[in-house]
């Protein structure tokens, strides 16, 4: 069996190979949650919604001034547990609890207040809360 032809170029197998390669180099990139295993508990600003695949987000500003990424679930699950852009609007102040990148000013957010209310929960497929599925409790908190 030939791979490789000069004058046809790419055989269909070797153009088949390729394709799967790049394909699950883009499933392997997903971040995942392990290393997200600092708690943190925290007051910020909203300056920005990224709401959209594959996590919605929020760009917030703690009391210090630093920029923080907030992973939220992915859009079509928020929205049917009711979070969308009219929950949470640029310069709300919020409190969250999550679980912050090692290296990075990002948080996995569990929990989202404003006012004392609960905004948003991070929710898995099945409606169970990413805290009970982790084992995770903050019963001050979330």
């Amino acid at each position: 069996m030939r791979e490789f032809d000069e004058k046809r170029g790419l055989t269909p197998i070797m153009l088949t190979g390729t394709l799967l390669a790049i394909a699950s180099s883009a499933v392997f990139a997903h971040h995942g949650w392990s290393g997200y295993k600092e708690v943190i508990e925290m007051s910020a600003t909203v300056i920005e919604l990224k709401l959209g695949n594959p996590h919605d987000r929020l760009i917030a500003i703690d009391e210090s001034g630093q920029e923080w990424n907030l992973l939220l679930a992915p859009p079509a699950r928020n929205r049917r547990f009711g979070f969308s852009e009219e929950t949470v609007s640029v310069g709300d102040e919020i409190r969250l609890y999550g679980q912050k990148h090692p290296k990075r000013f990002e948080v996995k957010v569990h929990c989202l207040y404003r006012d004392g209310e609960m905004l948003y929960t991070y929710r898995y497929d099945n409606g169970r809360s990413s805290l009970s599925r982790s084992r995770r409790t903050s019963k001050e908190f979330c």
